[in-house]
């Protein structure tokens, strides 16, 4: 078995199937680059959502393998051997089996160099190890079919049927309709950095690979219509699983990764925490957040711990979701986006001192930006503060710029007690603050910071 296997690794299209899957996933997984940088979770989403072309071309791949045999008019030789008509396929079948399987594998090892020293959980690995097994499966099917049906055009008809089925679910199906699970193509992102794909989603695609896997083996065992009605059978059991096992949408697909979402904490006091996925960061982050909390300590009851802000649920791509969860007492939290050009987040300690500590203080982003900013750039002794947002960059907080100086100024220009005073009444909330504006609540709180007759 190793000498045949050996010589349908050197002379079959296996080391071709298998480089272009290495090209494809590659080019798939570098083309999304800067959503995944330095995320486990979210590179096994990428490459595990590249599945929707990969699995066609290891079909298409089996197939041109399977009729290498009529093409090459040896075909008539082999059938008067007298072996069984699995011995005969079983080298030809695990060739490409193990190419495949190499090539899916090799894409996940290099992802995981690229990520190297970040949260490398073993269940990052889980989607990549059975998606392999799809491919094997469907590259086995594809050796079968095209032994089984060796038309010149069933490697490219078997290929674009897949990619037909799996576009045309994607688009007819609609909000929980179970038929959008036919596509390997994961239609929603996940919305943070700890979430992983849900063992619901796993498990359907291991049917389906199994499916597969024993379609393969059954058309390539038997000639029979018995032997071809089990292949059939096992294919249409591998695409129910396929269909009916996973939940469609965000809650059905995704769930916390628990290894990925505990809190590492940085030695020394005062104590700053982040979540696994971002332990690499913690250094520069814990010295950010200190400066901080030293700032926010001139205020009265001011937090003495600072952690990474994280949702007890999957993500719901609300922006405002972010602003809910609240803080445990004499705790701040801050959210952190990683610039992709730097690898780090450029505003650890601005995002802290916002509002005086009260940007993530669980009631929701009902204040004024530059207000907070006003209270932020007092905290920290500067003349402005500047927000970096991961789709905007710093343009957003730069259009606010003149507005969050002229505050700072006309703050800094009363008595100290009462510039303390007035940050303190932003801290305390919106009720606290006695001025008000007929423009609205949050443009009172601004008008607060600036005012020179202020009631006291």
């Amino acid at each position: 078995m190793i000498r045949p296997l050996r010589t349908e690794l050197r002379r079959s299209n296996a080391p071709a199937v298998a480089v272009l899957l290495i090209v494809i996933g590659g080019l798939s997984a570098a083309s999304m680059y800067t959503f995944w940088q330095g995320q486990w979770l979210r590179f096994g989403y990428v490459q595990t959502t590249g599945m929707f072309i990969l699995m066609p071309l290891a079909l298409a791949g089996g197939a041109v393998l399977g009729r290498r045999d009529r093409r090459t008019r040896a075909e008539d030789l082999l059938l008067s051997t007298g072996r069984p008509r699995w011995q005969r396929a079983l080298p030809a079948m695990s060739a490409l089996g193990i190419a495949v399987a190499a090539a899916h594998l090799l894409v996940l090892t290099a992802g995981a160099v690229l990520v190297a020293g970040t949260y490398l959980g073993l269940r990052g690995a889980g989607a990549a190890l059975v998606d392999a097994l799809v491919l094997v499966g469907a590259a086995w099917t594809g050796v079968a079919a095209g032994r089984r049906w060796s038309a010149p055009l069933l490697p490219p008809v078997l290929a674009a049927a897949v990619l037909i089925v799996q576009a045309g679910a994607s688009e007819v199906a609609d909000g929980d309709d179970r038929l959008a699970n036919l596509s390997l193509m994961i239609s929603w992102p996940p919305d943070t950095v700890w979430e992983t794909m849900s063992t619901r989603l796993l498990l359907s695609h291991l049917a389906l690979g199994a499916g597969l896997l024993l379609t393969g083996v059954l058309l390539a065992a038997g000639a029979s219509a018995l032997w071809r009605a089990a292949a059939f059978a096992s294919l249409a059991a591998g695409v129910a699983g396929l269909v009916l096992i996973a939940t469609p949408g965000p809650a059905g697909i995704w769930q916390l990764d628990p290894g990925a979402y505990r809190y590492v904490c940085a030695d020394g006091t005062p104590q700053v925490c982040v979540t696994a996925v971002h332990a690499h960061l913690l250094p520069g982050v814990a010295t950010d957040a200190r400066r901080a909390l030293r700032a926010l300590a001139k205020l009265p009851g001011a937090p003495t711990r600072a952690v990474e802000l994280r949702l007890d649920t999957i993500g719901e791509n609300d922006s405002e979701q972010w602003y809910r969860p609240k803080p445990s007492p004499g705790t701040v939290q801050f959210q952190l986006e990683v610039d992709p050009d730097t690898g780090r987040d450029p505003d650890v300690a601005e995002s802290i001192v916002m509002g005086g500590g009260t940007r993530w203080s669980g009631c929701g982003h009902g204040s004024d930006d530059v207000a907070q900013a006003v209270a932020a750039a007092w905290l920290l002794d500067t003349d402005t503060v500047r927000l970096w947002d991961s789709s905007l960059g710093f343009g957003y907080a730069d259009n606010h710029q003149p507005d969050i100086r002229a505050g700072v100024q006309a703050l800094r220009a009363l008595p100290a007690a009462e510039q303390l005073r007035r940050v303190t009444a932003l801290r305390a909330g919106p009720h606290a603050v006695p001025h008000r504006s007929g423009r609205g609540m949050t443009r009172g709180l601004w008008l607060y910071l600036r005012s020179r007759h202020a009631e006291p």
